[in-house]
């Protein structure tokens, strides 16, 4: 039968410290390390959290910015919708929506660190946006000038659905030919 502490025992179980570290002084509490398995070597646990970077120290992790992606997307739908046939109408609703989180993804950005500022993806959704509102624009410009020029408009002021039907065939009609 062993001892716990027999001398003559193997000790396999036990923390050995790191070259670099000192042990602890008699009386005091060791520092239990953390275990980094890309060199296999344990590391004195520093107290912040994070992931452990490439010097195998702890790091804490850098905020990103995270309303630049919202500002990406909603400037990718505008942009969607305004090329669009059906869709190039509304496509100013994610537009203005989109310049409006852009904006406010470019002012917090200011309040972060050079790489989670996602400057370049807030940017981008801005002009997304902003061209999507532009197209929902001209598409507007288009289809009123459009009305106006063929008589379509004069045709809503007819009240019978039927002779309505026929004014606004007889205006396209003259408007093709």
């Amino acid at each position: 039968m062993t001892t716990p502490n027999d001398p003559q025992e193997p000790d396999y179980g036990a923390y050995r410290y790191p070259a670099s570290s000192p042990e602890p002084a008699a009386g005091q509490t060791p520092s239990y390390g953390s275990y980094d398995s890309r060199d296999a070597t344990p590391h004195a646990y520093t107290g912040t959290t994070g992931y452990a970077g490439a010097d195998s120290t702890w790091a804490m992790a850098e905020e990103r910015n995270r309303v630049a992606p919202w500002a990406l997307g909603l400037g990718i739908l505008a942009l969607i919708m305004g090329v669009s046939i059906f869709l190039s109408g509304f496509a100013f609703i994610p537009g203005a929506i989109g310049i409006i989180v852009a904006v406010v993804a470019i002012v917090r950005g200011r309040r972060l660190g050079a790489a989670g500022r996602r400057t370049a993806m807030s940017v981008t959704g801005l002009i997304l946006a902003a061209v999507g509102v532009i197209l929902s624009i001209v598409f507007w410009v288009v289809v009123s000038v459009l009305v106006s020029e063929s008589g379509i408009g004069e045709c809503m002021n007819i009240t019978d659905p039927d002779a309505q039907r026929i004014c606004v065939e007889d205006a396209l009609n003259e408007m093709t030919n």
